[in-house]
């Protein structure tokens, strides 16, 4: 059986296959610490779960429009006003199962084949997947530290760049970008006629008393060309219920819609109720929620250095520590090293190849502080 080029080339996650591995580990009895994924431990909040069980019980279990529900779309476009400083009304909101199918969505939107995409390194493992996938070039622009180099983004720009993926707070480096980077961003995109495709996944879990920034508030020319994707799987521990959305131009989130349509039906209509509900939390919720991850990331980050040199992250769920100390010896690469620290020490992480970024873990901080102490415990035994 042939298949075609694209499914042939396509790249597994590199987080899929580890947690695919560490269940498997799991269930042969193995005691694993899971530092691997960005999920939050936290249940999924009360208002939200009764949200849903309404839902069910009025049997709002059919069909919806395709491009979410009405009442989810306004709402969200009445948050990203309210919170975020984005221009943004219901018709340029678009529900997708999760921020990755957004992302997936907003490119094939865009992207031509021969186009280039710019994609700062290191980055969520499925954003040059996603690029190849439209049949377009991603292009890196190494970004290692708190902000971006935005020459570098320049000096990488040709004739054939069609969008800059921007991602902040950043996963897997906990970057927050500031307001002046940001501006620089959207002056570059604005000068070579270019889109942004936002990832904001992680816009609440910022520290230190810091704002997230969301480049489509910057001014109308940025939010002109910009597609802002955001999630509840981070702020409202939705992982598995996957609801996400888009939000752009009204012209730009039709255009989505229509390939959205033949992808899927819709988002689960009675999670769509329960993101609903989620919105309404407010601020006191989502202060609560950082400074959880807060002090989690502080243990993380101590932990972390006794071992690894390491930035503090500043936002997101992970910390990316420099392990080049560590390789040339027993461990060539750091995937030798992930690979040494699930087998030996019972712990589980990303190798930074995974991310673009050789020499790096990516190390997370999502689950409880019982489960931070014991993995670091280990890895330093380990090491």
């Amino acid at each position: 059986m042939r298949l075609s080029r694209r499914a042939a080339g396509a790249a597994e996650s590199a987080t899929l296959r580890l947690s695919a591995e560490l269940a498997r580990r799991r269930r042969a009895g193995a005691d694993i610490v899971n530092l691997l994924e960005g999920e939050a431990d936290l249940p999924v909040p009360e208002k939200v779960k009764a949200a849903a069980s309404r839902a069910l019980a009025a049997g709002r279990t059919r069909y919806c429009p395709s491009s979410g529900l009405p009442e989810l779309r306004a709402a969200i476009a009445a948050k990203l006003r309210h919170d975020n400083g984005v221009r943004a009304s219901a018709d340029g909101v678009l529900v997708t199962n999760g921020a990755k199918q957004a992302i997936y969505t907003a490119l094939q939107t865009l992207c031509d084949p021969g186009d280039e995409v710019i994609v700062p390194s290191p980055y969520w493992v499925t954003f040059p997947e996603a690029v190849r996938l439209a049949g377009a070039k991603p292009v890196f622009v190494p970004a290692p530290g708190h902000d971006l180099d935005v020459d570098a983004l320049g000096r990488a720009l040709t004739s054939r760049t069609k969008a800059i993926i921007l991602n902040t707070p950043n996963n897997p480096t906990g970057a927050v970008y500031s307001a002046v980077v940001l501006k620089d961003v959207a002056e570059l995109a604005r000068r070579r006629d270019l889109f942004i495709v936002a990832d904001e996944a992680y816009e609440a879990l910022v520290y230190d008393g810091r704002e997230h920034v969301s480049v489509a508030s910057i001014s109308a020319d940025a939010a002109r060309r910009t597609v802002t994707v955001q999630t509840f799987s981070k702020t409202y521990s939705m992982t598995g219920l996957r609801v996400g959305y888009l939000a752009g131009e009204p012209d730009f989130v039709r255009a989505a819609a229509r390939l959205h349509g033949h992808m899927t039906g819709n988002v689960c209509t009675v999670v769509q109720h329960a993101a609903a509900a989620a919105l309404r939390l407010g601020p006191a919720y989502r202060a609560r929620l950082r400074a959880v991850f807060e002090r989690r990331r502080d243990l993380a980050y101590a932990a972390a250095g006794r071992v690894f040199d390491c930035l503090k992250p500043r936002g997101g769920f992970s910390v990316f520590a420099d392990a080049r100390r560590h390789l040339g010896g027993r461990f060539k690469d750091s995937a030798a090293l992930s690979d040494h620290l699930l087998r030996r020490a019972h712990v589980a992480v990303v190798p930074g190849s995974a991310c673009g970024m050789e020499g790096r873990l990516r190390i997370s901080f999502s689950h409880s502080e019982k489960d931070i102490k014991e993995g670091f415990r280990r890895i330093e035994a380990a090491l």
